[in-house]
């Protein structure tokens, strides 16, 4: 009995142990997130995209409600999405900005065709604004072409209502299906709104997070900037909403014209949380490379083992007629998409390899006939350290050159010649190299 009682014991140690060591890691991760947030700038965007915000709100309410108009299966819920948006847009704020909005919604429905154009390109100057934000944020060099962005926008613009009341039709029902059997024991209408409605805030989030930045995201990396963005989104609106009731310094200071300055502050908090979870979902993949690695920087030696990694696997591909998508070509190795990106694109400027229809990439050198200098130059990793330096200094790194370019006229295929790919791995990952006969 004591010795099942003693074993007990140390299960739940080691369990503790593993959930705090475990707690340890993801504080780290969010810590390391919360530092990207603030050298990319975050405060500040937040900031610009508030003000952009304030321009945009109304064109943007005025067009998705113009878009549900048309569909008369949700007429019955453009009330419960204006107050659906109100709720979401600014907690507890009063109803006085609720009525102005809806006034200018109003308005705007009776604008011509001119003037719901110019409505329409604010809207789209504000998800350019986002758009930019997001790409920074994944280190994105290259952003879309102008027309594929524009059909993106248009789409956010006609599907994101339709989502919406889709989701509150969705509610809707399942409110009626717990009022139908038992509120008590399924946790009541209340708790069920609340979590549905984060539920939806989750998936909002992680669909932006995965289909605005110009770059292959990993649908887990996205879900979870969701969840970190949904739950503190959750936490600021009762948070923001708390310290309205009780501290209504703005209604003192501003009077009647205070829900100009709290509509401000709340959209500078919401895009920072939105924020947040982008650099927590872009933070992933470069945390596990960190870890892989060793080191959160990928320097000069790693840069060339990540070209020369690439370049093993598509040879290998090749050799079995395949092309290579760019997720699957950087699986288990240990760098960040933007490391990948940024190298696949130094490679394809050099003609070593090619992007074909897919993204599915290929090689376009033969690895016999191109040397490793030629690989050192289009990663731009010389040794050359120019004029203008301290005499010793540029000596000094002369010699390295010189020592390096003995090795400079090995052609890349002789240097991945004791590279073997494992059987079964299908060019997934690279081999120890093998004995000598």
């Amino acid at each position: 009995m004591f010795a099942k009682s003693e074993n007990r014991d140390l299960r739940r140690w080691v369990a503790w142990l593993k959930f705090v060591f475990k707690a340890g890691r993801i504080g780290r991760f969010l810590g390391y997130a919360g530092l990207r947030f603030l050298k990319d700038g975050g405060p500040r965007q937040a900031a610009g995209l508030s003000y952009a915000s304030l321009l945009a709100i109304v064109p943007l309410l005025a067009v998705g409600l113009s878009v549900m108009a048309g569909f008369p299966v949700f007429e019955s819920l453009r009330l419960k999405l204006q107050i659906f948006v109100f709720e979401n847009v600014l907690p507890d704020a009063g109803i006085a900005l609720s009525d102005h909005l809806i006034t200018f919604i109003e308005n705007a429905k009776k604008m011509t065709a001119a003037g719901m154009a110019g409505l329409t390109v604010t809207v789209l100057l504000l998800m350019s604004n986002i758009n930019g934000a997001v790409n920074a944020i994944w280190r994105v060099a290259e952003p879309r072409p102008l027309a594929a962005r524009l059909i993106v926008y248009c789409s956010i613009l006609t599907l994101g209502p339709l989502f919406i009341g889709a989701s509150l039709s969705v509610s809707s029902y399942a409110f009626a299906a717990v009022q139908w059997f038992d509120t008590a024991a399924l946790g009541g209408v209340l708790g069920l709104s609340k979590f549905v409605s984060t539920g939806f805030s989750i998936l909002g989030f992680a669909l932006v997070y995965l289909v605005v930045p110009n770059r292959a995201i990993h649908p887990g990396h996205a879900l979870t900037g969701g969840v970190v963005a949904a739950i503190l989104f959750e936490l600021l609106k009762a948070g923001f909403g708390l310290y309205l009731r009780e501290f209504p310094s703005f209604q003192l200071v501003y009077g009647a014209v205070s829900a100009l300055p709290i509509f401000l502050v709340w959209m500078y908090l919401s895009w920072a949380v939105i924020l947040f979870g982008a650099e927590v979902a872009a933070a992933l993949p470069e945390w596990r490379a960190a870890q892989a690695r060793g080191r959160e920087t990928c320097d000069p030696g790693a840069r060339l083992a990540l070209a020369l990694s690439l370049l093993a696997r598509l040879r290998d591909a090749g050799r079995r007629g395949r092309r290579v998508k760019e997720r699957q070509l950087g699986r288990g190795l240990p760098a960040t998409p933007a490391e990948l990106d940024n190298t696949l694109r130094a490679l394809r400027k050099a003609d070593f390899v090619e992007c074909g229809l897919g993204n599915r990439w290929a090689l376009r050198r033969d690895l016999d006939e191109a040397c490793l200098g030629d690989l050192i130059v289009a990663l731009d990793l010389g040794l050359s350290p120019g004029q203008g330096w301290h005499p010793a200094a540029e000596s000094a790194v002369a010699d390295l050159a010189d020592a390096a370019e003995g090795r400079y006229g090995r052609s890349i295929a002789e240097v991945l010649a004791p590279v073997e790919t494992p059987a079964g791995q299908g060019g997934a990952a690279m081999a120890e190299p093998r004995k000598p006969a």
